[in-house]
């Protein structure tokens, strides 16, 4: 798949990464606040789009919309932090600097818990969550650690979404059977009961942190 194909599938995704990684730096200088303003609204819309998703019939799927609108406010209040600049262009690399260590591993239970809902076919993106996160410490490595880890996150995973949605258009068998009596026995309010307990840990960890942003800035306002 060509470069300018990628960018007609994707708007929102990895081809504008792609292409603004190959503008020359100083375009990118020149409108970098339009540039991260862009990126902001992909990443806010699509967090935000998350909350329409069908809720199965399910209490994890109603508890997920919770879910969803704290990591959003959370994610806000990040952006807040950095006055809404949030990326960053480092040798070839995009770095996105508004996403702090926990939100990554919340949104990641999140979505893991998201993935159990009836209305998505889990096995095209079993390997989503471990994958990118695999990425996101690879090119940690890769780029010497020169910057915090949690930047990497942005990058690895737009990488990891593009390529399994693009191997999911295609008959691709995995090589283990997801299937088997443990998980084909549960029923939907099994599931519940499993992962509502990690929901109301994400929520715990969101709600503290909201909490604690907005002392900060409370006290920077009074300041």
């Amino acid at each position: 798949m060509g470069f300018i194909k990628l960018m007609l599938l994707l708007p929102m995704g990895l081809g504008v990464i792609l292409l603004l990684i190959r503008l020359p730096k100083e375009i990118r200088n020149q409108y970098y606040i339009w540039y991260s303003n862009y990126i902001n609204m992909a990443v806010l819309l699509n967090i935000f789009a998350m909350l329409f998703t069908p809720d199965g019939g399910t209490y994890r799927g109603y508890l997920s919309r919770l879910v969803c609108l704290a990591l959003l406010i959370w994610l806000l209040q990040e952006m807040r932090k950095k006055r809404f600049q949030t990326i960053h262009f480092d040798q070839g690399l995009f770095l996105f600097r508004s996403s702090p260590l926990h939100w990554i591993f919340c949104h990641a239970t999140y979505r893991i818990v998201l993935l159990s809902l009836p209305s998505f076919e889990t096995q095209k993106f079993l390997l989503l969550e471990p994958l990118s996160l695999i990425v996101m410490f690879s090119l940690f490595s890769f780029h010497k650690k020169r910057f915090a880890l949690e930047q990497y996150f942005g990058f690895a995973d737009t990488l990891v979404v593009t390529t399994i949605t693009v191997l999911s258009w295609y008959p691709i068998l995995l090589p283990f059977k997801t299937n088997g009596p443990y998980i084909k026995n549960l029923n939907q309010n099994e599931w519940d009961m499993i992962l509502i307990p990690l929901q109301l840990m994400v929520i715990g960890f969101a709600l503290l942190a909201i909490f604690k942003n907005t002392k900060q800035n409370r006290l920077r306002t009074e300041n």
